[in-house]
């Protein structure tokens, strides 16, 4: 992978089919994200997503790729805003 490539950001959260998983859901310290027809999150990608009562900084940092397409991205919360 050159250099360039690794800097291009994936380009997820279109309209897709994404479910988000607060673990544990009072105050999380891990994140899961899935979907079944959306591209993959990547090792390393940052988000910011915004929950009801806050925001969550995240780092992706396991991908698990299943059947159908359908991916898993194991993600920790680098910093939480209630």
């Amino acid at each position: 992978m050159s250099a360039s490539s690794a800097r291009e950001p994936s380009r997820p959260f279109g309209i897709h089919d994404y479910q988000i998983e607060y673990l544990p859901v009072d105050a999380p310290r891990e994140v899961n994200i899935r979907a079944r027809s959306a591209a993959p999150l990547r090792v390393g990608d940052r988000y910011t997503i915004d929950r009801p009562d806050g925001l969550c900084d995240l780092i992706v940092e396991e991908i698990y790729r299943l059947a159908g397409g359908r991916w898993n991205a194991r993600c920790r919360v680098s910093d939480l805003w209630l």
